[in-house]
């Protein structure tokens, strides 16, 4: 959802099985090992569109050139891969091109990966385990037996470790009192402290890249699944800003209705599990910002994943291709 801004700078992946072959391949080609691996991702876009955009075509290319068997260090190098690819000249034009205008205005052609940015969240789902990577301050939430667990952690720059790592960087922190909310801005800017993209914070060629003034280097989180895990809600900071990952399990919790029997009801098309996002954006969307305070104005994109039940572990991925009418998909387990 757009919202109130001017543009719509956020994207997304739902990919149901990151080794799929392509349509037409020989059974034969070898396995990238990577078959088992649902990934869905927000990618949260700032000063434009055009770097959530490049990592939503680069981010999955990257991860499926990365050893399969553990998620987390694949996640690592994929991100800090999409740094390496904008600051490429040769990804310049690329980069540029990639403009929700349909006709790209002049604006676009002065676009520079120093300047536009990203937050990204990324959850790896296989039949057992989810592994989520963020940078920035979207948010994937997991509801287990209805209790919201955060799955990442909101990289502001007042963090006391996101503090120190910008100051060591040689960054400051510039603290704003906005309609009684504060903000605090790197250099008086970026209102995070991690991204991907925003090069300019990025120039120090003696420090790695976990430790720049902004630094793409992800956080990594594991969780086995278990029996009672309902769904997982990956979403942009225009939902969290709103809404708590608590209040978002307590909205869409009862709206699913039975889990045993969702498969049936989205296969006979009695309900959409993208009828449940609609209304929680709506709900997120400010009606007067005067009246709210700027709150429920941002871009607001969410990604809804249901883990039902009662399904064998190999039919898991057939499920998961279900996707109806938006952002949403089945992910039964076992």
């Amino acid at each position: 959802m757009q919202g109130w801004r001017e543009r719509m700078e956020d994207s997304h992946l739902a990919i149901s099985s990151l080794g799929l072959r392509p349509p037409g391949d020989s059974p034969a080609t070898p396995s990238n090992g990577w078959e088992n691996t649902a990934v869905f991702a927000v990618m949260d876009g700032h000063g434009g569109e055009h770097v959530a955009q490049f990592c939503q075509r680069h981010l999955p290319i990257e991860l499926m050139r990365e050893r399969p068997q553990d998620a987390g260090p694949a996640l690592v190098n994929a991100f800090h891969r999409m740094d390496e690819l904008l600051a490429d000249p040769s990804n310049l034009s690329e980069l540029q091109s990639m403009s929700n205008d349909p006709l790209p205005s002049f604006k676009s052609w002065k676009v520079s990966p120093e300047n536009v940015g990203c937050t990204a969240v990324v959850c790896c789902v296989r039949p057992d385990s989810l592994t989520v990577a963020n940078a920035g301050d979207s948010r994937a939430v997991l509801c287990r037996w209805g209790k919201a667990i955060d799955m990442s952690e909101d990289h502001k720059p007042n963090l006391p470790g996101e503090l120190a790592r910008i100051q060591r960087a040689g960054g400051s922190i510039v603290e704003q009192r906005v309609a009684g909310t504060t903000h605090y801005r790197v250099n008086g800017n970026l209102n995070l402290s991690r991204s991907i993209g925003d090069l300019l914070y990025k120039q120090n060629p003696n420090l790695a890249p976990e430790d720049q003034m902004i630094a793409c280097h992800p956080d990594i989180q594991h969780f086995w699944r278990q029996a009672g895990d309902e769904f997982m809600v990956i979403a942009c900071d225009g939902v969290w800003d709103v809404l708590s990952s608590q209040d978002v399990c307590d909205f869409i919790r009862p709206r699913l209705g039975n889990l045993n029997d969702l498969p049936q009801r989205l296969q006979e098309g009695s309900f959409r599990l993208s009828s449940i996002t609609e209304e929680l954006l709506d709900t997120c969307l400010s009606p007067d910002l005067s009246q709210t305070m700027g709150l429920g104005g941002d871009n607001m994109t969410i990604v809804l994943v249901i883990f039902g039940s009662g399904q064998r572990q190999d039919s898991w991925l057939d499920a998961s291709q279900v996707l109806v009418g938006g952002p949403s998909f089945l992910c039964p387990y076992k």
